[in-house]
């Protein structure tokens, strides 16, 4: 529907740059036999995270089209403001996301990618909610051709559609499900429902 659109056009920017960059983190994972314990999920139950524009706007194509979408709309309005759990948080799925296909980089990244440290210097910790987690020393990553996150974000930043500001989930989430709703209601305007995430309509 929204295939020949400007927001189609953003849309597809993102999920083709998720699937070039998705390799990168696997591989990393493989190479230095890095893994998150079996039906963890502790990254999830204490993180909201900031998102792009770009983030946004493909999730919300999964909220308003998804297989579980009145489930995730529902998880977008009664996730409270001063909770620190990201409001896709599920215990009970595989990979404890409701919107695992389309997660946003940081939680690709999270524990599948170096950063680097105020010298410039690859460095990965290992993963802070598990306390016997492997970390990598500085000499490893030197020698390898891995690149920081601090890169995967300036190329997110710089696909079409997408900037450098970012916004709490939750709110970005909404903002895109009423820009993507509020477009094919000009495209379909004898549609009677209204594509927006009102919160009164739910």
């Amino acid at each position: 529907m929204l295939g020949d659109t400007e927001i189609g056009a953003e849309l597809k920017a993102i999920y083709d740059f998720y699937n070039c960059v998705q390799p990168d983190f696997d591989g990393f994972m493989d190479t230095f036999g890095i893994a998150c314990p079996s039906g963890c999920g502790r990254c999830c139950a204490h993180f909201i995270p900031d998102i792009t524009p770009s983030e946004a706007l493909i999730i919300g194509a999964k909220v308003l089209f998804g297989e579980k979408k009145d489930i995730l709309k529902e998880r977008i309005y009664s996730n409270p403001l001063e909770a620190i759990v990201c409001p896709f948080y599920d215990s009970w799925s595989e990979h404890h996301c409701l919107i695992y296909s389309v997660r946003p980089l940081v939680c690709r990244m999270f524990h599948s990618c170096v950063c680097t440290d105020k010298y410039g210097n690859k460095v990965f910790g290992g993963c802070r909610f598990v306390a016997d987690s492997k970390s990598l020393s500085e000499e490893t990553l030197a020698a390898s051709d891995v690149k920081p996150m601090e890169d995967y974000a300036d190329e997110l930043s710089s696909i079409r559609g997408n900037s450098a500001s970012t916004e709490l989930l939750p709110g970005a989430v909404k903002e895109a499900v009423n820009r993507i709703g509020s477009a094919l209601n000009l495209l379909f305007p004898d549609s009677r429902e209204m594509l927006t995430l009102d919160q009164e309509a739910l």
